[in-house]
Order: structure tokens, then C-alpha cells, then sequence
């Protein structure tokens, strides 16, 4: 237990790092009446370390409910141990397939997205802002996050990302009163 509670601290570690640079980022950010002044490089530095809290957060999702069973079920039984001394339960937001998935094949999420219509409109790489309203031009983002609602967009597709925060949160501290 104390090596996979070691894969555990760095993951929480690593995606509390990233949070602490989201925050302070942000603020470096000129707010004003929901219009955000970024520059090219603070809107990546933004992006990537929120999909570095997805990606860890990911990383915990596959040692707390493993992908496969595995010979005689040890992952299996392995993930139920770490979920019952984390105390994370199955209504825990790293649970998220859909997410984890989306992290762990974004070059073949990104080969479908590009291949699936045609991509005319707007097309922004990255953007860091408030939330866009639709006004019927297509709008394509590689990454995107609202920061008016807390929502990381890959692909077209939205996660929320401080219920995230907040359970990496619960199991680092969970992790450090052992």
C-alpha cells in the first residue's frame, strides 16, 4: 500500500501544483465586466495547467476504478482497496470515463473531431474568457475554459473542473492524515 499511496501523493501533488498556477494566473488576468485581457501565452499557460489537473485527475480515476480486471481480478481488487482507504465512493467526479478517455486519446479524439464535418467558422486553438454566445457562426476550440462558469472544453466536449479540484483536494488531505 505504501507504493501505490506514493503514485497517489504525486498525482494529487502534481495537480494541486497546477491549480495553485491556475489561480494565480487568473489573476494576473484584467477582468472587467466579463471581458478577459489574456495574452497568447497566459491563455496556454492556462490551458495547459488545467488539462495537467485533468490529465493527474485521470491518472487517479485509473488507480481508484482500473480499466480492466486484470488476471484474477488484482486490479479489480486493487482499485476497491485504494477507493475504500481514500474514502472515495462511486459518486466521486474522477470516476468520469468520458473524461479520462477523452485526455488519454486526444489524437484519436482529435483524428474523429477533424475528419467528422467540415470545419468552416471560427476556429480558435485556444481561448480563455467568458462564455461564448452562439450567434449562429460555427465555432471550433481545440481547448477552451470558461472562466465565468469553471468549464474546460476539448474537442466540443465540457467538463466541469472544481468538483475535480475539490476531490483531489479531499483525497490529498485524506492521503496526508495517514
Amino acid at each position: 500500500m505504501a507504493f501505490y499511496s506514493e503514485c497517489v501523493r504525486f498525482n494529487c501533488e502534481a495537480a494541486l501544483k497546477s491549480v495553485e498556477n491556475v489561480a494565480s494566473f487568473i489573476q494576473m488576468s484584467n477582468e472587467s465586466k466579463g471581458n478577459y485581457e489574456m495574452t497568447g501565452e497566459l491563455q496556454n499557460e492556462i490551458l495547459d495547467n488545467i488539462q495537467n489537473i485533468l490529465t493527474y485527475a485521470a491518472a487517479l480515476s485509473r488507480y481508484f476504478w482500473p480499466s480492466r480486471n486484470g488476471k484474477e481480478e488484482i486490479h479489480l481488487k486493487r482499485g476497491q482497496v485504494l477507493r475504500d482507504m481514500f474514502k472515495v465512493d462511486d459518486n466521486s467526479p474522477l470516476k468520469n470515463r468520458k473524461l479520462r478517455n477523452q485526455l488519454e486519446h486526444l489524437d484519436e479524439n482529435l483524428d474523429q473531431y477533424l475528419s467528422s464535418k467540415p470545419i468552416v467558422g471560427v476556429i480558435l486553438p485556444s481561448y480563455v474568457g467568458g462564455m461564448h454566445e452562439d450567434d449562429g457562426v460555427p465555432l471550433h476550440l481545440f481547448r477552451a475554459y470558461y472562466i465565468d462558469v469553471g468549464l474546460f472544453e476539448v474537442l466540443g466536449q465540457r467538463y466541469e473542473v472544481q468538483p475535480l479540484v475539490d476531490e483531489i483536494f479531499y483525497v490529498y488531505n485524506h492521503f496526508n492524515e495517514k
